[in-house]
C-alpha cells in the first residue's frame, strides 16, 4: 500500500520537481466507488484549491499496487497527488485535512462489516518521505470546517458525501 516516487520533471509547477502522493482506500465493499467519491472530494477541497489554481498540485488516479483476492483481478486505481517539492509538506497536510472530513462523513454511512481506512504514503526515500499517514494510526480526525470539501461542508450540510 506504500508507494510514491520522486519524479525530477517539471509537472506540475516549479523547477524543483515532483512527488507523487498515493491515497489508498481500504476496508470497505465499495472501494471504487468510495475512490471515486474522494477523488471528487479532494478536486473541490477550499483547502486544496489555491495550490491547484498555482498548478502546485494535480489529482488524478493511478493502478493500484495493491490487488488482494476478493479484487477478482480487477483494475483498481490510487488517488495520485503530485505536488512540487517546495510545498508538498503543506498540500499533504491540507489534503489529510480533507481526507478525514471525508472519511469522517464514510464512516457514518458504513455497513457494520465494513471498517473505512485511508493511508496516504509518500515516497520510500528522498523529498516527501516523511509526509505518510494512516487513518489507523494517526490521531482521530479534528472537527473543523476549514477541512471539509465543497463549502467547507460536514455533516448534513451541502457537498456531504
Amino acid at each position: 500500500m506504500t508507494d510514491g516516487a520522486y519524479a525530477g520533471g517539471q509537472e506540475p509547477g516549479r523547477s524543483g520537481g515532483t512527488v507523487e502522493l498515493r491515497i489508498s482506500v481500504s476496508g470497505t465493499h465499495t472501494r471504487r466507488d468510495d475512490l471515486e467519491a474522494l477523488h471528487t472530494w479532494l478536486k473541490s477541497a477550499p483547502a486544496l484549491e489555491e495550490a491547484q489554481e498555482r498548478d502546485e498540485l494535480g489529482v488524478r488516479r493511478k493502478d493500484s499496487l495493491t490487488q488482494t483476492e476478493g479484487m477478482s483481478g480487477e483494475l483498481i486505481q490510487d488517488i495520485i497527488l503530485v505536488v512540487s517539492v517546495e510545498v508538498a509538506r503543506s498540500v499533504s497536510e491540507n489534503a489529510w485535512r480533507a481526507v478525514e472530513t471525508w472519511l469522517r462523513n464514510r464512516r457514518r454511512f458504513a455497513d457494520p462489516e465494513e471498517t473505512p481506512r485511508v493511508t496516504l504514503a509518500g515516497p520510500g526515500t528522498g523529498p516527501g518521505s516523511g509526509l505518510g499517514r494512516d487513518t489507523d494510526r494517526d490521531d482521530p480526525p479534528e472537527a473543523g470546517p476549514e477541512s471539509g470539501g465543497r463549502n467547507g461542508a460536514r455533516g448534513d450540510e451541502p457537498g456531504e458525501v
